[in-house]
């Protein structure tokens, strides 16, 4: 076997990619690529190098190999841990998939072989995190109980909700750049997103987002927390699989302008710490549930940490069931003191 590195990227605010890919015979059997995200080391005062965009044919010598490789890279970087899979980071999809594999991953939600777990534990990774993705049907009634609560809630905080404009899109992201870096500083592996960054994205954004799902919540005259779905894009790209070269593109255009997904996913949803008290996490998981009925037949719910109880919950309550688990993996690396 043979690694080839091939020319990586250097990002001045997050650090450096660097692929490696795996031949055997003359053909390409794995790849990795090593990342350095200084914004996440210097936002949560780590050493962690990362790894992403892994794939590799159902070889644990070839999976050890391609590891190795990328921890050597870090290691000379001066990290201590190797994490991942971070494609390339955990504001990107992440984690590898260890059960659901029945379904195609909705959008942004990685997909790979059952073998890949067994790979990464070969390789001397050990899983850190877990994350779930939750499916919740559209076609019931919300339940009564869930009702009251919601108008109890809308009462006692004077809380309203609102769709995103697209005509001043600019002035939403900022409001959204402001809402994500202040509500999910607490989940694991969070740094801040630039706001270059989110405008960046919202570029992608405008040719897929349906508006009426991304929703903000207003209190004493200003926004204080916010939920962003999407239409389950990834329904159309599957079923033009069956053409070939330009044609499933074609198809996959066509689609896009004229067919709408059965299915939405709920990516995001924050809080204001100032408001976290007053109910309105599940104020909007109700809201952002309404009106993804109005025109899907269900909604997944991910990524979700197992330890967010709230969400989860939520999830339960309306009817949804555990559909997929991702891992995130580790291992330490170790540096040999050198002595004079």
């Amino acid at each position: 076997m043979k690694l080839i590195e091939p020319n990586g990227a250097f990002c001045k605010q997050h650090g450096s990619i660097t692929p490696l890919i795996a031949f055997k015979k003359g053909k390409p059997v794995g790849r990795i690529a090593a990342i350095i995200n200084r914004s996440h080391n210097n936002y949560n005062k780590d050493q962690v190098g990362f790894f992403g965009f892994f794939d590799c044919i159902n070889d644990a010598a070839i999976a050890k190999a391609l590891v190795d490789a990328v921890a050597k890279i870090v290691k000379k970087e001066g990290m201590t841990s190797l994490r991942g899979p971070y494609n390339p980071s955990i504001n990107d999809d992440c984690g590898v998939l260890t059960e659901g594999f029945e379904t195609p991953s909705f959008i942004s939600m990685p997909w790979n072989p059952a073998y890949y777990e067994s790979l990464y534990r070969a390789a001397g990774l050990e899983p850190v995190r877990t994350l779930y993705s939750w499916m919740v049907p559209l076609q019931q009634e919300t339940p009564e109980r869930v009702n009251k609560i919601v108008t109890r809630l809308k009462k006692r905080n004077n809380i309203s909700i609102r769709s995103i404009d697209m005509k001043n899109l600019k002035k939403e992201m900022e409001i959204i750049h402001r809402l994500y870096n202040r509500t999910l500083d607490r989940n694991w592996g969070f740094y801040p997103m630039s706001l270059d960054e989110l405008l960046h994205a919202a570029d992608d954004l405008k040719a897929i987002a349906d508006p009426s799902l991304i929703l903000f919540a207003q209190a004493d005259g200003r926004d204080v927390a916010f939920s962003l779905s999407l239409p389950n894009m990834n329904e159309l790209f599957h079923a033009s699989r069956g053409r070939k070269g330009i044609l499933r593109f074609l198809e996959m255009a066509l689609r896009i302008q004229f067919q709408r997904p059965t299915a939405a996913r709920l990516c995001v949803l924050g809080v204001d710490p100032e408001y976290r008290d007053k109910g309105l996490s599940a104020l909007l998981f109700y809201e952002a549930y309404v009106r993804t009925k109005a025109k899907y037949q269900r909604s997944e719910v991910s990524w979700v940490e197992a330890n967010n109880t709230e969400i989860l919950e939520g999830a339960e309550l309306m009817n949804g069931h555990r559909d997929k688990t991702y891992q995130i993996f580790e291992k330490e690396i170790h540096h040999k003191d050198h002595k004079e």
